[in-house]
């Protein structure tokens, strides 16, 4: 279920509508009779209605930019961080991300709040399980804009931007037709084993959020040259240039997404909520196309419910593989899955796995039989691969290595 009503219940008790009352060390509210009625529409209706008319309680102007008044933002992070086991308090950089996303970035929030019915509940399910904050959902917000088929510069992908190594340290798939960087559940379960790990090692959850944007390294050699300092905002000028925003964007998510409607800021391009889905298993060799013609579906709304098939096709045995469907529509897949792959089967081609490949950097001591069981492969691959004649290797030299996906 969209977390809408549970937001902006937090938005109508904490100290945002006109007619509250504030001091310096608690926050009480007198909710209008339209406040009120628009609360109980809300929390009945879990606010997933396309019409942001129902969602403007100020009457705001489109296009508008409310006014930032800074004794305002900082009562309601004030409520944010006596709600939260995360650090909310408000500081004056927090403060300069939050007027500019405001300010310059609405229409992609918006975005943001559109597409949170998805994944949001997902987000929250598998963060509860594994007792971290559930603020930590906006974490993705920051990191893809709740792209699964985000892609980053650097070669981060999806949700929780997990470059290669990285995800398959978390035990993550990946080769010709299945990226679970891209599968909202495995990459959420990978994200909450990968965040509890960086915290168990600092104690503090924005040297962690610092470590996993950076890496472990950076931020340990921040601690050193800031002289032993364990604290984010002590040691943020010795990290690197991108990882000095990261957190201060994180906390302006997490105010903005929260505090959205106070900003004139509401959901665009709704997608479909979390609860209206559910996941059926395919055993069988399917292609998107072949589905959505007898569901009365079109290929990119199947393929924005199942990321990670990298070519719009479920691969089939020996496997089962999870497909997401709005519920309504399970019995006519089940009905129709025999006619789906009689449907253009000329079309469906032979499928043969071949994993992504990852550019490993010789270290001193390695040699090539070592690198290849590593990897799952063999000699003769990494040899066939990188064009070498003989198993001479040197230290720096870097090596294309197609991963046997089953191997790490």
């Amino acid at each position: 279920m969209i977390r809408a009503s549970m937001v902006l219940t937090a938005v109508l008790v904490s100290g945002l509508l006109d007619a509250q009352t504030t001091d310096s060390t608690s926050t009480s509210v007198q909710l209008s009779v339209l406040e009120t009625s628009w609360l109980e529409w809300c929390q009945a209706t879990a606010c997933t209605s396309n019409d942001t008319a129902l969602w403007n309680i100020r009457d705001f102007v489109k296009g508008e930019t409310p006014l930032l008044d800074t004794a305002t933002i900082q009562t309601r992070m004030h409520v944010l961080d006596a709600a939260s086991p995360m650090d909310l308090s408000w500081n004056p950089i927090a403060h300069s991300r939050i007027a500019f996303y405001a300010s310059k970035r609405p229409i992609h929030l918006g975005r943001m709040l559109g597409r949170a019915p998805l994944y949001f509940p997902l987000f929250e399910e598998a963060l509860d399980r594994h007792d971290l904050p559930l603020e930590l959902k906006y974490l993705a917000v920051v990191e893809s804009g709740l792209n699964p088929k985000a892609r980053s510069h650097a070669g981060a992908r999806g949700l929780w931007q997990f470059m290669y190594a990285t995800a398959r340290g978390q035990g993550l798939r990946i080769d010709s037709y299945i990226d679970e960087r891209r599968d909202p559940v495995r990459s959420s379960e990978a994200a909450c084993v990968f965040l509890k790990k960086l915290y168990n090692q600092y104690g503090d959850w924005y040297l962690a959020l610092a470590a996993y944007n950076a890496g472990p390294g950076n931020v340990n050699k921040a601690i050193r040259r800031s002289g032993g300092k364990r604290n984010f905002w002590e040691i943020r000028y010795f990290l690197p240039r991108e990882t000095r925003n990261y957190v201060p964007a994180f906390m302006a998510v997490v105010y903005l997404m929260e505090y959205h409607a106070e900003h004139n800021i509401f959901p665009a391009e709704l997608f479909t909520p979390y609860a209206a889905l559910d996941t059926i298993e395919v055993n069988t060799v399917l292609r998107f196309d072949q589905i959505a013609a007898h569901l009365n579906m079109d290929v990119e709304s199947l393929s924005q419910l199942n990321p990670m098939f990298r070519l719009d096709i479920i691969p089939g045995p020996p496997e089962k593989w999870p497909l997401v469907l709005p519920q309504n529509l399970i019995p006519s897949f089940l009905a129709y899955q025999k006619d789906m792959i009689l449907h253009e089967p000329e079309r469906t081609p032979k499928i043969v796995f071949v994993p992504e490949p990852v550019i490993y950097r010789v270290k001193s001591g390695d040699v090539l039989g070592g690198i290849a069981s590593n990897y799952g492969v063999s000699v003769k691959q990494i040899k066939e691969w990188n064009g070498l004649k003989g198993t001479m290797i040197r230290v720096g030299q870097k090596l294309k290595i197609h991963a046997n996906p089953r191997s790490l």
